[in-house]
């Protein structure tokens, strides 16, 4: 009978014992749900220009969660953001920045340029030509002119003028004593060689258009003369 008993006894204890490593599995995974994993991602300490060779001193670290939602979809931290685990061999080779930024963005791998080049060059696109002509207050538009402005260039030749090239990216403009005197522009290279010829052997005048609702002319390079508009070969 006591035999029975004792039998009985250290059943009810593995099944008590079961039950507890059971519910302690369950408490510990319902904790690691509802505990987000955390990372260290970086940010930066001031406002830097387009160019700067980024350096530790420029950043600090914050933690986030190591997962984000892009697309409605989770993917982990570190494929989009720099992260304690990539930050040492991005830092290495980090390069200069692309772009300007501002205090307190948040460092990605795509902000950074591993070719070096001027604050021009990080924000051209590929196989674009950055081209300078001269300009005045009258023939660059407006001292307003900028970085991300948009004009069409018109070409001038004795007594006619020719609607060059349209909704062209300004990258540059520079003063001389305060009145606009140089602008560059992002071009491909066949209208590069358009836009040098007009300056050398014609005169040039921009015009501000709306990037966003800018409407292209289909004729080609629609001339006006004298006589009135024509259309002139290519």
């Amino acid at each position: 009978m006591k035999k029975e008993i004792g039998s009985r006894n250290k059943k009810i204890l593995i099944v008590i014992l079961v039950a507890f490593l059971f519910a302690a599995v369950a408490v510990f995974g319902v904790y690691k749900i509802l505990t987000p994993q955390r990372t260290t991602v970086y940010i930066f300490n001031d406002s830097y220009s387009a160019g700067t060779q980024v350096t530790s001193d420029m950043l600090t670290g914050i933690e986030v969660d190591s997962n984000v939602v892009v697309a409605s979809s989770n993917a982990a931290t570190g494929d989009f953001l720099v992260t304690v685990q990539n930050y040492q061999s991005v830092i290495t080779s980090a390069g200069t920045l692309r772009n300007d930024v501002n205090k307190g963005n948040i460092f990605t791998s795509s902000m950074l340029s591993t070719t070096g080049g001027n604050r021009i060059e990080m924000v051209m696109r590929k196989n674009a030509v950055a081209v300078s002509i001269g300009v005045n207050n009258i023939t660059g538009v407006t001292q307003g002119l900028t970085y991300g402005s948009r004009v069409n260039v018109y070409a001038n030749y004795n007594e006619s003028t020719v609607l060059l090239l349209q909704n062209v990216r300004v990258l540059e403009t520079s003063f001389d004593s305060g009145n606009l005197a140089n602008v560059t522009l992002e071009v491909d290279t066949a209208d590069s060689l358009k836009l040098i010829h007009a300056y050398n052997y014609g005169s040039i005048h921009l015009g501000l258009v709306d990037a966003t609702g800018y409407q292209f002319t289909t004729q080609d390079n629609p001339t006006y003369n004298l006589n009135g508009f024509a259309t002139s070969e290519d």
